[in-house]
Formats: C-alpha cells, structure tokens, sequence
C-alpha cells in the first residue's frame, strides 16, 4: 500500500506540473499580455514596457517557466496581478461554493441517476434513448432552459448571485436558506449531465447482472425481481460506475467552471475567467493547478475505497 501511494502521488504531481505548464504556455502566448489586460492597450508610452519589466515578463519564457514551476514546486502559486494579493487566498476564498456547487450536483446525480437507472433496468429502449439524449444537452444549455423555465415563466426561483441585493441583510438560517435557494437551478443544471451518465451506466450493469446465474439462483430461491435487482444485481453494477465517477470528476469541476459563470456566482469559474480576460496569469494557472489536484484527488479516493467494496481487487497480480 505504501509503494502504492508514493506511486499514485509522484504520477499525480507530474500530471500536476504538465497541466501548469501547458496552462503556462497558453498563457504565455496569448495575444494582448499581462500589461495589456492591466492598463489597456492605449496607455502612456512606455508604460507597457514598463509594467512588463517590473512583472518580470521581459526576460526568455523558458526562464519564467523555471521560475513558476520552482515556486510552485515550494507550494507558492504567486500574487495575483492584477488584485495584488497571494493566489491561494483568492482560491481558498472562492473554493466553499464551488465544492458545495460540485459535491451536490454529484450526490444528487448519484443518488438520482442510481434510482432512475435500476428502475428502468428493463429490455425497453426507450430509457436509452431518453438518457442518451439528455446527456447530450451541454450544461450551459441547461442552465438556460432552467431559467426560462423556473425564474421566468413560474418566477419561483433567482437566476444570479448569491444573495438578492436588494432583500435586507439576513444573518443564521435565513442566510442559508437564501443562499441554497440561490444554488438550486446551478445544481439542476450541473447534474443532468452526470445524471443521466450514471442512469445509463447503472442500467447497463443491471441488466448485465441480471442476465448472470446468480441472479437467476437467487430468483429460484423465492426472491422477487425488485429484489433480484436491488440487493443482488445493483451493488456489483455500482462497482464499474464508482470507478468512471471517479474519473469524470475532473469533467464535474470544469461542468462547475461554467456553470458559475451562467449564472454569475462568485466561484472558482468567475475568478478564472476575470483572470483570463486580464490576463491574470498566475490566477488563471492557479486555478488550473487547483483543479487538477482535486479531480486527482478524488480519483486517488476511488482507488484506495474499491478494494474495500470489491475483494478480488486486493488479491495481488499473477
């Protein structure tokens, strides 16, 4: 297990440092420039020169490049350039709401889309068809089905922000349920995506399990079919779907990224994409940095669980 983990964590800071490099390069050479995104394109002359050397940027990319991934290697992601303060700060700060934003999207599609799919575990092909087709609704789509829907035509629901401006402050449980209320149409439409995902995948399972000799014993034993499928088909098919949740996590957190940004929530995604159009780089690369360790992590718990859930994957290779 150790051998394992020391494995599992040097493969995870490489893929770590290859995505901050790639973001880097992006960066790098995008057109406009930190100086640019700072005081504009009009300003006195030799002022972008002037913000460029004192960012340091006027020096070969290969040596920016080294001394970002030194600093980064020491856990040090930089100063924002253009808020002035240090990036992990601006992460830690905009990180709560979108991990409330993706952790309750994931639970409910979990949840949700393992109900859905047992229950249409049947040789229908309709179930296909309709989970197939909602999968393919992008989330920004989504979001704005929702929001015709819910806070335009019913108005039962906000489509922006956090809080309502213009409602006196609230402190406790008010704040809370303000604030949850605010989160429900940006987890609908982050969910449907990963729903309707886990809905086909636990179907499939099921019917592959169902169609086993086990199953069949267990029917000849007296079990119902709900039963055959519930207790007896279910938890092996939740085995193959436990391991792709933990890989599309990473699609999760980039669904999240976009979604924040429809519905203007001061998130992860809001912050990247100020940063971009500023041409904030360390915030920008950041964020990127922040976003992988995550999906790795969640992979990296995946992995430590199934031998849990699965005993056969504990025996050691032939």
């Amino acid at each position: 297990m150790a051998a394992f983990l020391i494995r599992r964590v040097a493969f995870g800071a490489l893929a770590v440092l290859a995505a901050a490099s790639i973001a880097f390069v992006l960066a790098w050479h995008a057109p406009g420039g930190p100086a640019v995104g700072l005081g504009g394109e009009y300003g006195a002359p030799g002022y972008l020169e002037e913000v460029t050397a004192r960012l340091g940027l006027d020096r070969p990319g290969i040596e920016v490049w080294l001394d970002w991934m030194g600093r980064l290697l020491r856990g040090d992601l930089g100063v924002s350039w253009r808020e002035q303060q240090p990036v992990a700060a601006l992460l830690l700060e905009r990180l709560p709401l979108t991990a409330s934003l993706t952790l309750g999207a994931a639970t409910l599609a979990g949840l949700v889309g393992t109900v859905l799919g047992v229950a249409t575990a049947r040789q229908a092909r309709w179930p296909l068809a309709l989970f197939s087709a909602l999968h393919a609704v992008p989330g920004y789509v989504a979001a704005q089905v929702l929001v015709l829907v819910f806070a335009l035509w019913l108005g039962m629901l906000p489509v922006q922000g956090i809080a309502d401006a213009r409602a006196p402050a609230a402190g406790g449980v008010a704040l809370l349920a303000e604030r949850l209320r605010h989160l429900v149409l940006p987890v609908l439409a982050l969910t449907l995506h990963q729903l309707c995902f886990t809905a086909l995948l636990v179907r499939s399972g099921v019917l592959t399990q169902m169609a086993l000799p086990y199953v069949t014993a267990a029917m000849a034993r007296g079990r119902s079919l709900g039963a055959a499928r519930w207790h007896h088909a279910l938890p092996n098919a939740l085995l193959p779907m436990l391991t792709l949740t933990g890989v599309r996590f990473g699609n999760l957190i980039g669904g999240a990224l976009v979604i924040e940004v429809a519905f203007a929530l001061p998130g992860l995604g809001r912050l990247a994409v100020t940063a971009a159009i500023a041409r904030d780089h360390p915030v920008v690369i950041g964020t990127v940095v922040l976003a992988c360790a995550v999906a790795w992590t969640a992979n990296l718990i995946v992995d430590l669980v199934m031998p849990m859930l699965d005993p056969r994957l504990r025996q050691p290779a032939p």
